[in-house]
């Protein structure tokens, strides 16, 4: 099986971002999407040298990257960048499967309105919802 898109949570300094690496149809080269709710947290270009060797050494892919910093709705707190993360990740898949992700990818960023504070607490609250009936469900 091959893939296309690798999604890679990152974490560090208390901190989450998230990294989507494009490999192209040829598998010589590959993109890494960089996506952080506070854009000057994590260094773009140490995430893009750590997952470029990641990719030749980890996983035996020598290719041509380059890494591109996409721009998300930014946080107002200093407490929601997971849920940023987890969030951005379910509307990727779904851009996924709609045949849209590259289109945005392509153009520099992701729709505004997939990470206002509003729809970020939303889903925040979801989240936790969702939780509490696991733990209920396992009790």
């Amino acid at each position: 099986m091959t893939y296309d898109f690798i999604v890679v949570p990152i974490h560090a300094e208390s901190h989450w971002s998230l990294v989507l690496i494009h490999i192209s149809d040829t598998r010589d080269a590959c993109v890494i999407y960089h996506m952080d709710s506070i854009n000057t947290y994590h260094d773009h270009s140490q995430i893009g040298a750590l997952l470029n060797t990641w990719l030749d050494h980890g996983l035996g892919l020598n290719m041509e990257t380059s890494i591109v910093s996409i721009g998300i709705t930014q946080q107002t707190n200093n407490f929601d960048c997971g849920i940023h993360v987890l969030y951005i990740i379910t509307k990727l898949i779904e851009a996924g499967k709609n045949g849209q992700l590259l289109e945005y990818l392509e153009n520099g960023g992701l729709p505004k309105e997939w990470g206002t504070d509003e729809i970020v607490s939303k889903y925040r609250l979801e989240v936790r919802e969702l939780l509490i009936s696991l733990v209920e469900s396992d009790t």
